[in-house]
């Protein structure tokens, strides 16, 4: 049987999560329920799905970080899943970056976009 675990992330930023996300192909719904086995259910701020692949959530904390919520057994079994989590961290850096550069927060700076 499985059930729903909460996992802490890097991310601090719920809309630049969100962005990344949407970036990277992903349905996002926001103030909603994550459900789980059986009755097994949070409330998430995020709730992101792809596919028929299982949706995954993250709630922001009174602290300020962000936790991930997913049904860990099911989700694992997803091919490649994985892989697009680490695009989506990587996109999720990106933006930051972006947006770092754009509010001044680096002085100046020269950004080059590569693809793989």
């Amino acid at each position: 049987m499985s059930h729903l675990s909460i996992l802490p992330t890097v991310f601090t930023d719920l809309e630049r999560l969100v962005q990344a996300l949407c970036d990277e192909g992903f349905t996002v719904e926001r103030s909603t329920k994550l459900q789980g086995f059986a009755d097994d259910s949070h409330a998430v701020d995020v709730l992101a799905f792809q596919g028929s692949a299982m949706p995954l959530g993250w709630t922001k904390r009174e602290n300020g970080t962000i936790v991930m919520h997913g049904d860990i057994q099911r989700i694992s079994r997803q091919p490649g899943l994985e892989q697009l989590l680490q695009r989506v961290t990587r996109r999720y850096a990106l933006l930051h970056a972006m947006d770092e550069v754009r509010l001044g927060g680096m002085g100046s700076a020269e950004l080059i976009l590569q693809t793989n």
